[in-house]
Parts: C-alpha cells; sequence; structure tokens
C-alpha cells in the first residue's frame, strides 16, 4: 500500500540519503566513463581508478551538499509543513529491526 507523509530528515538523515544517491550516480557516471574510454580508443585501466573512486567521491560532495544546503531544506520544510514523501513506510520499534 502507497502511503503518503509529510517529514522534514534531520541534518544527518538528509546527508545519508543524499550520500547514497550520490554513490548511486558515481556508479553509473563511473561506468559511462569507462564505456566512453573504450570505445574512444583509450586505454581501460586509465578508466579503471574513476570508475573505483567515483562512486565514493560523489557519495562525499553529494553529502556536503547536504550540509551546505540543509538551512533552506530546513527553511523550506517549515515554510511548507514538511516534505511530502510518498512510498512504502515502515515504522520502527525501539530495539526492533526490520530489513
Amino acid at each position: 500500500m502507497i502511503e503518503k507523509y509529510r517529514v522534514q530528515l534531520d541534518l544527518f538523515g538528509l546527508m545519508k540519503l543524499l550520500a547514497l544517491v550520490g554513490f548511486g550516480v558515481g556508479v553509473i557516471a563511473g561506468f559511462a566513463l569507462l564505456i566512453f574510454t573504450v570505445l574512444q580508443g583509450g586505454n581501460i585501466f586509465q578508466a579503471l581508478l574513476p570508475m573505483i573512486i567515483s562512486p565514493f567521491s560523489n557519495a562525499l560532495v553529494t553529502a556536503l551538499f547536504g550540509l551546505v544546503s540543509y538551512p533552506f531544506y530546513n527553511w523550506y520544510c517549515k515554510r511548507n509543513r514538511g516534505q511530502v514523501l510518498t512510498g512504502r513506510f515502515l515504522k520502527e520499534q525501539q530495539g526492533q529491526q526490520d530489513i
């Protein structure tokens, strides 16, 4: 069942979410860089290091963007009574972890 909630992430919640998104983008960008390098006739080994580093560097950069943009995000959420999120939500009970 899809539910709709108004939420406001705290600073570390926003940074963790953005780091996860940045990591995923880095995986795709690193793979695209590898393919592009090979198609252009470049050495595959030259593209391996950036492919490996890209997810981690993107995660770090997007987490820092979360840190820098948090004041705006906080203002936006207070002005609009939170951010509307849709999806499946599971409320965690204290001391219990379901994944």
